[in-house]
């Protein structure tokens, strides 16, 4: 039988390590961040959330080169060029050069007849005028292009058809790669796919190593790589995260611990907080998988800090033992309360699992879970690991025990701190909630700005508005594309649109396809003809042989497909983001460009009537989105502070009671906000998750605090609510220096309303009394 204090609580330990080491290996551990999306409801919204979890787009990387004169640019985007290539994580890689290999051309050209608009080409007037366009061709210095296809492609098809392909970009090439138009210093351009999905952190992060190795190897001469794009974005915020988390972990573990040894004198203490906590952290992982299927690891992270206010209760029991209780006795006399604070904490997180942010309801089941089951351990696991044990805490300085002293029973000026902290809000307004759902990232604003600037000088469209295309199969996604082309045809021609990206541009349907096949003249038809349209000009009718074969071949060829594009690497990878297949769903997507006239642009989408085609205003959508699932986690957490006010009513016998333990909380909240208010922040779900966590903590000090109690027993109450207020902040209050914008959200949201919840509990509490043979009273 063990009987030291210390290897009970390893053994214990231990055990509960093993069984989290079974548990982890059975469960599955989500890092897609997209469950901290909010939910959508409208299929527009639906179709929007989607792409941003899956859509091609997130595998997109875009850099630039500057810092040195253009020859030197040029020289290392093509050896970065080469080096990406080779390395193979990328399925496209655009610098400028080599942009459509013999293969492709072949391909393409080929299929010029179905893939290009060539209708009434074929009439003689129309002959006539290609003819003379050829032999104007040939006398220019355009010659050499003219001698190549002039006779094999006299229609002009395949030059127009590329051109709509390739043309739409501003960037320009000079010495052979793409460089930045407009003034200033020169920089050239690059744009590459990964291979890799979006979701995947780590395969983006080595993505964008490979570049930056590229970009080494190349050897440049004063250059500067800038590098953007949502895969980059993702592993660098990952890597943020991670840093500041090991970092602010290291640091607060060690101030805790030196704290803890400050207080206690013993590594038993330590152990003992550690035993509810990682019980508390077992049980939270068991429930989120058991009513989700599996754990998102942001929430599994949050989830353990949120748990730190489980710490609380070990202090609590073994602070406020008196001399010579047994901890069992302790755990009995407290237990009232203790299991008070511990329910209406978990009640309040109800908000949380109804907040409509899947990450945020596995947030809040897994800490509701990780308290009860921390509280109970609390109650009954330790004393049976610490039966005879005596933890006794250093006693506080006399200057801090007095001032303690002195601020109880001070309701007044627990008022005028509320009363400044509305009145400052009355004043400066409260804190604004976040509509932007691009700050909800820990991406930095700087490299928000690098990537709109580097995706303006590529010529990419403007994704404020863009049409949903769905179908269940490639060839209906393709239909519904060319309806919606033919619509928007009227905006494109008076300048109400400047421009639409539709995959029908790059692939047309089956059906259209078939319909241009139909439309070839037999070879007969088409060698009669010729003659006449060559009438007069100087050209011998046989070098046109070329055009009569690949006319004719063209009526027989096979459909092409988007499989069959694979072998046209460069259209295949400017039609992969607008043409996908997810499960047994094809979907498509329009990026449209330069909207001057949005009603009109509604309008002519609607009169189509298709439910396969969808106009998302994306600024609009995610507004929605935000705003409704705000008003929703509004709403359920008014519903959670009636339900843990009607608890404690019942818990307290009385609304009155319950009301004046809410009041700390209440006027913590009113600090927060004032606070976040003057600091500019703006609130986020983060926040949100804070608040909730604050006020489970604020509660635990006015419940504790509010005990009718002895002058002795008094001091020793205040004196562990102290210590699990310092626990705390420094738990949390370094997260206020963290780098990452959400961590340092939560970091202050906490910090400040722990302190202030402590400071109004103490207030508003009891004077002391010489003596109460009941300190439960009123509790």
């Amino acid at each position: 039988m063990i009987r030291h204090p210390a290897a009970r609580l390893a053994s214990a330990l231990l055990a509960l390590a093993l069984l989290g080491l079974l548990l982890f290996r059975l469960i599955e551990i989500r890092t897609d961040m997209a469950d901290f999306l909010p939910p959508a409801a409208t299929p527009e919204a639906a179709f929007l959330l989607e792409e941003l979890r899956e859509g091609a787009a997130t595998t997109l990387l875009l850099a630039g080169i500057e810092g040195a004169e253009e020859a030197e640019l040029a020289r290392v985007s093509r050896s970065m060029g080469d080096a990406m290539r080779a390395s193979g994580r990328f399925a496209f890689v655009g610098n400028g050069t080599a942009d459509l290999t013999e293969g492709e051309q072949a391909l393409l050209f080929r299929y010029r007849y179905l893939l290009g608009n060539s209708e009434g080409r074929f009439a003689v007037p129309a002959l006539r005028r290609e003819l003379e366009t050829v032999l104007d061709g040939l006398r220019s210095s355009l010659s050499g292009v003219f001698s190549r296809l002039g006779f094999a492609d006299p229609t002009g098809v395949f030059l127009e058809t590329l051109k709509g392909w390739l043309g739409s970009s501003t960037v320009q090439v000079r010495q052979g790669v793409w460089f930045a138009g407009g003034e200033g210093p020169p920089r050239a351009l690059m744009v590459a796919r990964s291979r890799a999905a979006g979701t995947d952190t780590e395969a983006q992060r080595e993505a964008a190593e490979a570049v930056r190795a590229g970009f080494a190897a190349a050897d440049p001469k004063g250059a500067r790589l800038l590098l953007s794009g949502p895969g980059v974005f993702a592993a660098a915020a990952a890597a943020s995260v991670r840093a500041d988390v090991e970092r602010i972990s290291i640091l607060s573990g060690v101030l805790l611990l030196g704290f803890l040894v400050w207080r206690y004198r013993s590594p038993v203490m330590v152990l003992a907080m550690a035993v509810p906590l990682l019980a508390g952290t077992l049980a939270g992982v068991l429930a989120v998988a058991l009513v989700f299927g599996r754990v998102q690891g942001a929430a599994l992270g949050f989830g353990v800090t949120m748990l730190g206010v489980a710490v609380d209760y070990p202090i609590l029991l073994l602070t406020g033992r008196q001399p010579g209780e047994a901890l069992g006795g302790a755990a009995r006399r407290i237990w009232p309360t203790l299991r008070l604070a511990a329910a209406a904490a978990a009640l309040g997180l109800v908000a949380m699992m109804a907040s409509g942010f899947p990450g945020l309801a596995q947030l809040g089941l897994f800490g509701a879970a990780g308290l009860l089951a921390a509280v109970a351990v609390t109650r009954w696991g330790l004393p049976a690991l610490l039966p005879g044990a005596a933890l006794i805490a250093r006693p506080l300085p006399d200057l801090a025990g007095r001032a303690l002293a002195g601020l109880s029973g001070r309701p007044v000026l627990a008022a005028g701190v509320v009363a400044a902290a509305l009145g400052w809000m009355a004043l400066a307004g409260p804190p604004r909630w976040e509509d932007d759902i691009a700050r909800l990232s820990p991406v930095p604003e700087a490299d928000r700005n690098l990537d709109t600037e580097l995706r303006g000088q590529l010529g990419a469209p403007d994704v404020r508005t863009l049409l949903a295309l769905r179908g269940g199969d490639a060839e209906a996604v393709l239909r519904a594309s060319e309806r919606a082309a033919a619509a928007l045809a009227p905006l494109l021609a008076d300048g109400r649109l400047a421009g639409a990206d539709l995959p029908s541009r790059y692939l047309p349907s089956r059906a259209t396809q078939s319909a241009r096949q139909a439309g070839l003249p037999a070879r007969e038809a088409l060698s009669a003809r010729l003659p006449e349209a060559a009438a007069g000009l100087p050209f011998r009718l046989p070098a046109f042989a070329p055009f009569l074969d690949a006319v004719e071949e063209s009526r027989g060829l096979p459909l092409l497909t988007p499989e069959g594009l694979s072998e046209a690497p460069l259209i295949a990878t400017r039609l992969s983001p607008l043409l996908s297949q997810r499960g047994g769903e094809w979907r498509g997507l329009g990026l449209l460009a330069g909207v001057a006239d949005p009603a009109a642009l509604r309008a002519a989408v609607a009169a189509l009537g298709d439910p396969g085609v969808l106009l998302v205003d994306v600024k609009a959508e995610t507004e929605g989105m935000i705003a409704a699932t705000t008003r929703g986690a509004l709403l359920w957490c008014g519903v959670g502070a009636l339900a843990v006010l009607a608890l404690l009513g019942a818990g307290l016998r009385g609304a009155g009671a319950a009301l004046w333990r809410l009041a700390p909380v209440a006027g913590a909240v009113a600090v927060v906000l004032a606070v976040l208010s003057a600091v500019g922040e703006r609130l986020t779900p983060f926040h949100l998750a804070a608040l909730l966590l604050m006020a489970g903590v604020g509660l635990d000090y006015a419940l504790f605090l509010a005990r009718r109690e002895a002058e002795e027993e008094a001091a020793r109450g205040r004196a562990a609510v102290l210590s699990c207020a310092v626990a705390t902040l420094l738990t949390f209050g370094l997260l206020a220096l963290c780098e990452t914008p959400v961590l340092r959200g939560i970091g202050l949201t906490v910090s400040v309303g722990v302190a202030a919840a402590f400071g109004l509990a103490l207030a508003l509490s009891h004077r002391p009394a010489v003596r109460s043979d009941s300190p439960f009273e009123g509790a």
